[in-house]
């Protein structure tokens, strides 16, 4: 299953850990996805939609 926002389309980014004697190791910030039922610009009918939290938000402020 594809980490990605199915409206903005944001994604995993990658980064290092950095412990405390400066060994850095790579890693991935994945998305905050959660599963919601939004109806998408020009569409009536509420579909199932693996969205961002930031997402969310954002669509019940113009909803």
């Amino acid at each position: 299953m594809a980490k990605r926002c199915e409206l903005c389309g944001k994604g995993p980014a990658a980064g290092k850990n950095v412990s405390h004697s400066k060994v850095h190791t790579l890693r991935r910030f994945m998305p905050n996805l959660v599963v919601a039922h939004l109806a998408p610009k020009g569409e009536r009918v509420a579909r199932r939609m693996r969205v961002c939290t930031r997402c969310l938000r954002t669509s019940s402020k113009s909803a």
